[in-house]
């Protein structure tokens, strides 16, 4: 059984199915109803950013950025690899939370925050939410493209794991009057 989640906006049916196919419909429909603020300027050359990050990431957040580039996605705010020293530079911002995740680890004594990649098991972040909770995904397996999609909360000791892709995740939260799971067999 395939799920597809459908957006009704302005009387219109946006749908993402979970079918191969999938990251690049749900790219390329998130671009219909969430057009890029700003062109993409430079081209990512991601063997080069995923050997500094240690991992492969998955082909919808690739062509995501490759589309788009790091910026503002319904509520949140995508990081990606761009030129260092730049605002939203995924490597940057992986090692300030690095950096953020030691600090509470020394004064919780290891009790929180979950295992952060490049732990076993660990979460890789590539967004923020609005409201200071961390997206990301739970690095579960050795296929970026079966990764879940996991929010942290904003004292980062809980979070909530969703079973889908990041652009269908960021899709899941473009505005709009209703969005339900619908269910085919």
């Amino acid at each position: 059984m395939n799920t597809l989640w459908a957006r009704f906006r302005r009387e219109t049916v946006w749908v993402v199915s979970e079918s191969p196919s999938a990251p690049q419909d749900a790219v390329g429909l998130l671009r219909r109803v969430d057009p890029p603020r700003l062109p993409r300027r430079t081209e990512i050359h991601w063997p080069a950013v995923e050997s500094r990050l240690g991992t492969a990431l998955p082909a919808d957040y690739r062509r995501l950025i490759d589309d788009r580039g790091p910026g503002v996605v319904a509520d949140v705010v995508v990081h990606g690899p761009s030129s260092p020293g730049a605002a939203l530079d995924l490597v940057n911002w992986l090692h300030g939370i690095e950096r953020m995740v030691s600090a509470l680890r020394a004064i919780t004594y290891d009790r929180v925050p979950p295992p952060f990649h490049p732990e076993p098991g660990g979460i890789l972040p590539w967004g923020l939410l609005h409201d200071g909770r961390i997206a990301g995904w739970a690095v579960t397996s050795d296929d970026p493209d079966a990764w879940p999609v996991v929010v942290l909360n904003s004292e980062l000791d809980g979070f909530t794991r969703y079973e889908t892709s990041a652009t269908e995740f960021l899709l899941a939260r473009v505005p709009g009057p209703e969005v339900r799971e619908l269910t085919i067999g």
